[in-house]
């Protein structure tokens, strides 16, 4: 049982306002997956009824779950997606909530309601779905899952919206980190490149185009990527320098 299963609807209501704050102020520091991840355990330990949780986001057609708090959540979306039904499966639009609260009188998705349950012990459940802003289309799902039928009051079907706007919150900054680490890192390929093609120009007397075909050509020869080539085209170059010529010692007699 929650903490907060065992407090009254006031009672909860400040409870979860208390632990959003307290999510809310550590969202900044918390990298994507941990933020994402802080959610989900929010909505186990505070959202009275739920057992289990687990954030998934769907984009182009696919369904992958990002964060499970038990096997039994990530069991579930993967059953889900095998049988191609369920309420991560329904093509609800973005900010559709999806309540199933007993699966054994549920009859939309009676392949999954039955699996779910012999297998897997699920009750019921709740999807709330939010759309993804940095990706057209996508949407960010948080599934909170019970093991007894009906568990999901008023209180918290509202604790668990909110965590939700948390959860989309939390994937899409780290979306937005992954899109930077993607830039900075398809800007150091291309500087090595440019410093690869410098060198074959020099060596080679080549211009610009010709240093690049050689080490697009080296790559298809080698299955390579041109990056890794200029890598070692660099390294190779660098092998063949001087060395650098180093000052006197500072224990050495004076002239």
């Amino acid at each position: 049982m929650t903490r907060s299963a065992r407090l009254g609807p006031v009672a909860q209501a400040a409870e979860i306002d208390r632990v959003l704050n307290a999510l809310g102020r550590r969202m900044g520091a918390l990298s994507g997956g941990a933020a994402v991840a802080a959610v989900t355990q929010a909505a186990v330990h505070h959202v009275a009824g739920t057992r289990w949780a687990s954030v998934s986001v769907l984009a182009r057609g696919r369904s992958r779950t990002l964060v499970a708090t038990a096997p039994a959540a990530a069991d579930a979306d993967a059953l889900q997606r095998d049988l191609g039904q369920g309420p991560l499966e329904d093509p609800t639009p973005a900010g559709a909530v999806q309540l199933v609260g007993d699966l054994a009188r549920d009859r939309r998705w009676p392949d999954f309601a039955a699996q779910a349950s012999q297998r897997l012990g699920l009750a019921g459940l709740v999807v709330y779905q939010l759309p993804l802003p940095e990706e057209p289309g996508a949407t960010v799902r948080l599934s909170m899952y019970s093991d007894t039928p009906d568990a999901f009051d008023a209180p918290a079907l509202w604790a668990g919206s909110l965590l939700a706007s948390h959860a989309a919150q939390a994937v899409a900054a780290g979306h937005r980190r992954q899109q930077a680490q993607h830039r900075e890192q398809a800007l150091a390929a291309a500087r090595e490149i440019g410093t690869a093609a410098g060198v074959l120009m020099a060596r080679h007397r080549l211009d610009r185009e010709g240093a690049l075909q050689m080490l697009r050509t080296a790559g298809q020869e080698t299955e390579r990527s041109v990056g890794a080539v200029a890598t070692e085209v660099i390294a190779a170059e660098a092998r063949r320098l001087p060395p650098v010529p180093r000052g006197p010692s500072h224990n050495a007699p004076a002239p």
